[in-house]
């Protein structure tokens, strides 16, 4: 019960307390577009782990709850949903000074430019690598076409290899300078170059002595801190800002069916028409309302919920202490419905 994959699972079922079920924890961790797992991500306060454990499969997660519940750290409060015992919270604190999770870690907010980033940065760093030392010929590191054609058009515009291989090192630099020693040695281990192949993610756990999965994760965690970093300081960062994706910001950060209901809405469509219009269920579309109006500030939730309505919600939540929705609903003698609890919940997280 030493592995990484352990802290993760009761870290999560800490965090849900008995209010969702395991099943939860694998559709987080495999980063499932769907409403409700964005939403549980806001609400209980688990955006860093979004999407950053794909390889664990449900029988994973099942093999995992059980060793937990046979050592007696975890308890069955109803079908597949569990909370921490006594001697969970204890071990559950222990994991946490060996597993320390990195503050800048965030998988919803940055999980697909992660990707990105690493697949143009190391193709580049490699292909200018070579080119240094006047040779074409190697093995990409990365065989995504569309990531050659990117760093192939990115180097054309480079004027002088040299000196744009110590501008770029210089920020890579400043950048790597302020993290943790070994989250620096784990991003650099992993570059490759002339005359030198990068470590996979494995072989530099071993080297570091480090669990492989956690390892992974702080490799996650620089580039988040690098996209941040970079994004914030753009001009300082002139050379890495081009290999981050750039965002649209025409395009609201949605899901892409509640994109397309997003924009029904804006033509005063109301969720009946949009379930018409759309072929989909009203419960389909009110599962987008509530996932826009945690990601959306400026959405108006009141043409679904009244602000009467709102403060009673809030009231009973912060009363009961609680985010099912089942006791909050019964407090309010049924005078609202879930998906009405859900949309204010969901806005209390924006």
């Amino acid at each position: 019960m030493e592995r990484f994959r352990f802290f993760v699972v009761l870290h999560c079922l800490s965090k849900y307390n008995g209010e969702r079920s395991i099943y939860a924890i694998y559709h987080l961790l495999q980063g499932k577009k769907s409403s409700q797992t964005i939403q549980d991500a806001k609400l209980f306060k688990l955006e860093s782990f979004f999407q950053l454990m794909q390889q664990l499969s449900k029988k994973d997660i099942n093999d995992i709850i059980f060793e937990l519940q046979t050592s007696d750290v975890i308890s069955l409060t109803r079908k597949d949903t569990y909370i921490l015992t006594e001697k969970g919270l204890f071990y559950l604190e222990n994991y946490k000074k060996k597993y320390p999770i990195p503050p800048y870690l965030n998988g919803w907010k940055n999980h697909k430019k992660a990707l990105l980033l690493w697949q143009r940065f190391s193709l580049a760093v490699q292909t200018l690598s070579f080119l240094l030392y006047e040779n074409s010929s190697f093995t990409p590191v990365i065989n995504d076409d569309e990531t050659q054609r990117f760093v192939k058009s990115y180097l054309k515009k480079i004027r002088n290899r040299y000196d744009t291989a110590g501008e770029i090192f210089n920020e890579v630099f400043s950048l790597l300078q302020p993290l943790p020693q070994m989250q620096a040695e784990i991003f650099v281990l992993h570059l490759s170059g002339y005359h030198r192949v990068g470590y996979t993610i494995e072989q530099i756990g071993s080297i570091l002595q480090l669990d492989t999965e956690y390892t992974f994760l702080l490799f996650q965690a620089v580039l988040h801190y690098m996209i941040d970093t970079i994004e914030t300081n753009p001009i300082r960062y002139r050379h890495l800002m081009s290999l981050v994706e750039q965002d649209d910001q025409s395009i609201v950060p949605l899901t892409q069916s509640a994109q397309k209901t997003y924009e029904l809405l804006c033509l005063n469509k109301s969720i009946t028409e949009i379930a018409i219009i759309r072929n989909l269920k009203e419960s389909t579309i009110e599962d987008h309302i509530v996932e826009i109006a945690s990601e959306l500030k400026s959405f108006n939730i009141e043409p679904f919920v009244s602000n009467d309505l709102q403060g009673k919600i809030i009231e009973s939540f912060q009363t009961l202490r609680t985010k099912r929705l089942k006791p909050i609903r019964s407090s309010l003698n049924d005078t609202v419905s879930y998906f009405q609890i859900r949309l204010v919940l969901g806005r209390m997280e924006c």
